[in-house]
């Protein structure tokens, strides 16, 4: 498939077919993201495939207890935002449950050029990390070349950042039930994964005059 193809046919799809996605497609597909572009080539990035039904369901099961533990102290407040948080995640993080699989990505905090010349210097560095978020970029990248891959290869993917306020509750479920507990990672996305529906829809793009500015 053409690129330009590819791009315009990638989308956030969130409803899926019945039907598997062998391992070896999902493998394809990290395999596209280990070639992405990474700074000082460190690859921070670690993916967790999950196939097993049960293990997403307790995975969806801890982000909806954190998800109801922050709109429970949210509902003193204002209980309408609270009510919105929860219908946000029930229509645009939980719907993974359905995905044949889900990827757990982790990665590490990266340090930037600059950084550790900058404490050197007695200098505030933590704005390169978190205004710039060069790790976040390289991460980003990978997951591109994934999604990208996944239509490539007839698939479709949702890219979720969505339920990273739990991040804490899937690494000590993660830990519990198949002791992954690599050092200094964390969870930084998750991926679904699967047998789009027919005729997904999705959101008009900006236009290319609206995110341009060129000085010749």
């Amino acid at each position: 498939m053409e690129f330009i193809e590819l791009a315009r046919k990638r989308q956030s799809v969130r409803h899926y077919k019945q039907g598997d996605v062998p391992t070896e497609d999902i493998e394809l597909m990290i395999d596209a993201a280990r070639l992405a572009p990474s700074g000082k080539n460190l690859q921070y990035w670690h993916f967790i495939v999950v196939k097993d039904d049960g293990l997403r369901r307790k995975i969806a099961q801890a982000i909806s207890a954190e998800n109801e533990r922050i709109s429970s102290l949210m509902d003193v407040k204002d209980k309408t935002k609270a009510d919105r948080f929860r219908k946000f995640a029930k229509h645009f993080t939980l719907f993974f449950v359905d995905a044949p699989a889900l990827v757990i990505v982790m990665s590490k905090q990266y340090e930037p050029s600059g950084y550790n010349e900058m404490q050197l210097a007695d200098l505030d560095p933590s704005w390169l990390i978190n205004e710039k978020n060069p790790g976040m970029q390289s991460l980003g990248a990978a997951l591109e070349h994934f999604t990208l891959r996944a239509v490539d290869l007839g698939y479709g993917s949702c890219w979720i950042t969505s339920a990273n306020y739990a991040d804490k509750a899937v690494q000590a479920l993660l830990k519990e039930t198949v002791d992954f507990d690599q050092q200094g990672y964390f969870m930084a996305a998750l991926l679904s994964v699967g047998i789009p529906e027919d005729n997904p829809k999705s959101p008009p793009k900006k236009n290319l005059r609206d995110i341009m500015t060129i000085i010749e």
